[in-house]
């Protein structure tokens, strides 16, 4: 599935740079892919450290920065997006550098694959016991201690 994503993008990115150049002539489409490259590279700088600050400002107030890092996932996919030619992966790259549309990107991925991240089913939590009992040397309980530390600063 994921080869003929690639292929059709790749086609229809052709299709529209050569619409595009004969439109406004070759010199004139490749001057405004560098342009777009270099607004994108731009962008992308900007909203990667407002992001880093935004994931240091978490972790100073003893919070997990979760949000900032899938926020820096995406920031990472627009980067490749922009770096590759073409208008349609520039748009593409470039909505991922905006932070509302940054926000939509996340919000969507959490609601497709929320269910297979937190279920049992995981391959993240799912394990088969009777494969770790079979593989298991003994049986036997293994003894510990265990206190709880109730002095919190």
């Amino acid at each position: 599935m994921l080869f003929f994503i690639f292929v059709a993008m790749t086609l229809l990115e052709i299709m529209v740079l050569m619409t595009v150049s004969d439109a406004i002539g070759n010199w004139e489409t490749v001057l405004l892919v560098i342009l777009t490259a270099l607004i994108g590279s731009t962008l992308l700088r900007q909203q990667g450290w407002s992001t880093l600050a935004k994931a240091q400002q978490s972790i100073a107030e003893d919070k997990t920065p979760a949000r900032e890092m899938l926020e820096g996932v995406v920031i990472l996919v627009a980067g490749v997006l922009l770096i590759t030619p073409g208008f349609i992966t520039d748009g593409i790259g470039l909505l991922g550098l905006m932070p509302w549309s940054r926000s939509y990107f996340i919000n969507h991925i959490f609601e497709k694959n929320a269910e297979r991240v937190f279920s049992r089913q995981s391959v993240f939590i799912h394990r088969n016991r009777s494969t770790e009992t079979k593989n298991s040397i003994n049986d036997e309980p293994i003894e510990g201690e265990f206190w709880e530390d109730n002095n919190s600063d």
